[in-house]
C-alpha cells in the first residue's frame, strides 16, 4: 500500500504500468482496475493464422526471438512451396507436350498411370508383349484402346520425357514436406506462444479516495498485486 499519492501522480504511474504491461485493462467490480494477461488460447490462434504473431500478442507487443524465427520461416516454406509448384506444373506441361510431339499421344483427360506407360515402355506394342508375357490380361484391352496410343519414334524424346516426369514427382513430393513442415511450424508456434502467455501474470491495480485534513483535495491510496 502507498498511502498519500496525489492524483496529479498516479496518471504518470498508470501511463508506465499500461506500457509495461500493454494487455487490455478492465474494471474490476470490486473496485480494483485489472490489467489483464494475454489469453494462451488466443495466442495459439493466433498462431494458426500467422506463426510468430501469438508471440508478439504473448510478449506485448514485442516480436522477439522466437516471434520473428517463426515468422521468416514461414516466409521462407511458403517462397518455397510457390517456386516448388511453379517448377512442378512447368514439368507436366512440358513432358504432356513432349508426349504429344514426340510419340504421338493423347493427353487430354490421362491420368498419372498413363504418364508411367509411357516413361516405361517406348509403345503401346511393347507394352501390350509385355502384359502378355506375364498374363496381365487386363491391360489388353487398355492397349486396344486408341486413345491409349503412343510410340515414342527418338530416343532422345523418350529419355527426356522420362527425366521431366521424374522431375515432377520428386517435385510433387518436395510440395508435400513443404505444406507438412508449415502446418507444423503453426502448431509448434501456437504452443510455444500459448506456454508463453499463460507464463505472464496479471496485475491488478487496486484505487482508494480518501479525504487528507490538511488539503482540499482527496488522496489516492494505490496497492498493486502481481
Amino acid at each position: 500500500m502507498a498511502p498519500g499519492l496525489r492524483p496529479s501522480t498516479l496518471l504518470p504511474l498508470v501511463i508506465v504500468l499500461a506500457i509495461a504491461r500493454p494487455a487490455a485493462a478492465q474494471p474490476d467490480p470490486a473496485g480494483a482496475l485489472r490489467i489483464e494477461s494475454p489469453s494462451a488460447g488466443k495466442a495459439f490462434a493466433m498462431s494458426l493464422v500467422l506463426p510468430g504473431w501469438g508471440h508478439r500478442y504473448a510478449n506485448g507487443g514485442r516480436w522477439g526471438g522466437g516471434g520473428t524465427f517463426f515468422a521468416l520461416t514461414d516466409v521462407l516454406l511458403w517462397t518455397g512451396l510457390a517456386g516448388t509448384v511453379w517448377r512442378r506444373n512447368h514439368a507436366i506441361t512440358s513432358y504432356e507436350t513432349l508426349a504429344v510431339m514426340g510419340a504421338g499421344a493423347d493427353m487430354e483427360d490421362k491420368d498419372r498411370l498413363f504418364a508411367l506407360r509411357l516413361a516405361g515402355y517406348r509403345s503401346v506394342d511393347e507394352f501390350r508383349e509385355v502384359s502378355l508375357r506375364n498374363r496381365a490380361w487386363e491391360n489388353l484391352a487398355y492397349a486396344d484402346d486408341p486413345a491409349n496410343w503412343w510410340s515414342w519414334t527418338d530416343e532422345a524424346d523418350y529419355l527426356r520425357f522420362r527425366e521431366l516426369r521424374e522431375d515432377s514427382e520428386s517435385l510433387g513430393r518436395r510440395r508435400t514436406a513443404l505444406i507438412a513442415t508449415l502446418v507444423a511450424n503453426r502448431l509448434l508456434s501456437g504452443f510455444l506462444a500459448a506456454r508463453s502467455a499463460r507464463n505472464r501474470g496479471g496485475v491488478d491495480v487496486a484505487l482508494a479516495l480518501r479525504p487528507v485534513r490538511s488539503s482540499s483535495l482527496p488522496a489516492v491510496d494505490l496497492a498493486l498485486r502481481f
